[in-house]
């Protein structure tokens, strides 16, 4: 039984280092880039706050797993909004005049994101 409990321990401590390391949270990136849907949705023009959140969030990037935790949390987000166009998701950044470190379809996966 103890031998279990101290795999168990380590495990969930392995669990956890892994996404200590990220400081973006989902919740961060859903109030950066909520702005963004409706052109996500439905085209137009990019809005000013939608370009604030994008060059908001390029700044809080601080690594890989700050890119990984956003990219999962757009990615899930546009899976729930109805009629989400992913070729205007991901123009959002040049249009903003951002790069975005990684492009966001269902495909994607977020895992390999540097």
């Amino acid at each position: 039984m103890g031998k279990v409990a101290l795999f168990v321990l380590m495990a969930c401590m392995m669990i956890a280092s892994s996404h200590a390391k990220a400081t973006l949270t989902c919740e961060q990136t859903t109030i950066y880039l909520t702005p963004c849907i409706p052109y996500g949705m439905l085209g137009g023009s990019v809005s000013p706050l939608c370009c604030q959140g994008i060059h908001s969030i390029n700044a809080a990037y601080k690594n890989g797993d700050d890119r990984r935790v956003a990219c999962h949390c757009i990615q899930d987000t546009a899976a729930k909004i109805p009629l989400i166009d992913y070729t205007r998701i991901n123009q959002i950044g040049e249009l903003c005049g951002s790069k975005c470190p990684f492009k966001v379809y269902p495909s994607t996966d977020c895992n390999k994101v540097k």
